[in-house]
C-alpha cells in the first residue's frame, strides 16, 4: 500500500491505528517481532516494543510504559513465544522517555537482563538533589517564556513527574555510532540520530535491510523536538543533521515505535526536514509581528488539534518545540531570540 511517497508494508498495523484498538503480536522478519505495549492516557496508545530471538538469546528494544496492563501484554506476547520473563537476556531504549524505557527496569528485575541507551542519552531531566526546588525552577523557567501565572503549573514539571523520572532505569551498556549489537541472528549497527532526544538511536540490520527506528523517523507524525531542561542547547539543528544522515536507504523495512512498519525512510526523511523548514518560516513570520514570548509565539502558530485543545503535557511539549526552533533561528543567526532563549555560544 503506497501513500504519501512511502510503501506501508505493516498493513494490518494501520488498520488497528485508524481503528483505535491495539494491532496484533507480528513476525516482522525471522527472529524479530513486533508487540504492541500499551501507554495509557497519551494520544499514541501504545509503543510498538520489538522482540529479537535467536536461540536461547532474547532481546527486547523498547520495552514501552510501564504498567500492568502493557506488562501483561507483552508477557502474553513472549508466552507465545515460548520466552518465559527470566528468559530475557537484554534490553534495549532507543531513547529514554517513560514509553520507551519505562518498563526496563521491571523486565530486569525479574530475568537479570543488562540494560543499554544511546551513548548520549543522559538523565538530564532528572539532574536534580530536590525535586520541589527543582519543579520550582521549571515554574520560573515557563514564566521567562510568558506562560501566563494561571498555566505555569499546568506547563512546569511537578514534583511527582521529576520523581518519575527518577525512577527509570540506568543503563549497564552504552551504544553509540562504533558498534554493533548481535540479536536474533543479525548484526545491528547503531546510528546515532540525537533530536527528538539527545542520545536517540537506531538499530539498523544492512543485511536483512532492516531498521528499527524508535521515534526518530515515524510514518505520519512528526517526533516532537523539544528544548528541555538542561539538555541539547540545539535539538533542532540536530534533528535536521541526524534526518540528513538517513536520507538514503529507501528498500529498507522501517519497523518504528508507533503508528506501523513502512517502507521509504529516506523520502520520509527528507518529508520530514521539509516540514522542520516550513515551521521555522511559521516560527519567524509570527516573531517579525513582534511576539515577544516562547508563548506567545506557540499561541500564534497552527495545531493540528488547535491551540486551546492543548493542555498538561501536551501544552507543554507545544512551548518547547516554539522554543526549538526559535533556538534554532537564533543560532542560525536568523533572529536574535526572546528572552530565554538568545544564542547559545
Amino acid at each position: 500500500m503506497q501513500t504519501n511517497g512511502i510503501t506501508i508494508t505493516g498493513t494490518a498495523q494501520k488498520e488497528a491505528w485508524q481503528r483505535r484498538v491495539l494491532p496484533p503480536v507480528e513476525v516482522v522478519a525471522p527472529g524479530v517481532h513486533s508487540v504492541p505495549v500499551a501507554f495509557p492516557g497519551n494520544p499514541m496508545r501504545y509503543t510498538l516494543c520489538y522482540v529479537l530471538l535467536d536461540g536461547d538469546e532474547c532481546v527486547v528494544v523498547d520495552p514501552g510504559f510501564d504498567s500492568d496492563e502493557g506488562h501483561g501484554q507483552l508477557m502474553a506476547a513472549l508466552g507465545l513465544l515460548d520466552v518465559g520473563p527470566r528468559e530475557i537476556s537484554g534490553i534495549v531504549a532507543t531513547h529514554f522517555p517513560t514509553d520507551h524505557l519505562g518498563m526496563a527496569a521491571r523486565l530486569a528485575r525479574g530475568s537479570g537482563a543488562w540494560i543499554a541507551l544511546g551513548q548520549q542519552e543522559r538523565r538530564h531531566i532528572s539532574a536534580f538533589d530536590d525535586a520541589h526546588a527543582e519543579s520550582e525552577r521549571d515554574r520560573e523557567r515557563m514564566r521567562t517564556w510568558g506562560v501566563p501565572e494561571g498555566r505555569v503549573a499546568e506547563a512546569a514539571m511537578s514534583p511527582q513527574g521529576l520523581h518519575d523520572m527518577r525512577r527509570l532505569a540506568d543503563p549497564d551498556r552504552r551504544l553509540g555510532d562504533a558498534d554493533t549489537l548481535a540479536a536474533a541472528g543479525r548484526n545491528w549497527r547503531i546510528m546515532e540520530t540525537p533530536g527528538h532526544t539527545p542520545g536517540h538511536i537506531c538499530l539498523w540490520d544492512d543485511d536483512g535491510e532492516l531498521v528499527l527506528s524508535g521515534d526518530h523517523v515515524l510514518p505520519r507524525i512528526s517526533p516532537n523536538v523539544s528544548l528541555e531542561i538542561r539538555g541539547d542547547t540545539d535539538p533542532l539543528r540536530h534533528n535536521i543533521e541526524s534526518l540528513q544522515r538517513i536520507a538514503g536507504n529507501d528498500h529498507y523495512e522501517v519497523c518504528p515505535a508507533h503508528e506501523y512498519r513502512f517502507r521509504g525512510v529516506g523520502h520520509r526523511a527528507r518529508v520530514l526536514e521539509e516540514h522542520i523548514a516550513a515551521r521555522s518560516r511559521e516560527v519567524l513570520d509570527v516573531l517579525a509581528k513582534g511576539a515577544p514570548t516562547v508563548h506567545e509565539v506557540a499561541r500564534q502558530l497552527t495545531w493540528s488539534r488547535g491551540w486551546e485543545s492543548l493542555g498538561a503535557l501536551q501544552f507543554r511539549l507545544a512551548l518547547s518545540e516554539t522554543a526549538a526552533h526559535i533556538r534554532y533561528l537564533a543560532t542560525s543567526g536568523v533572529h536574535a531570540g526572546v528572552p530565554g532563549l538568545t544564542p547559545v555560544v
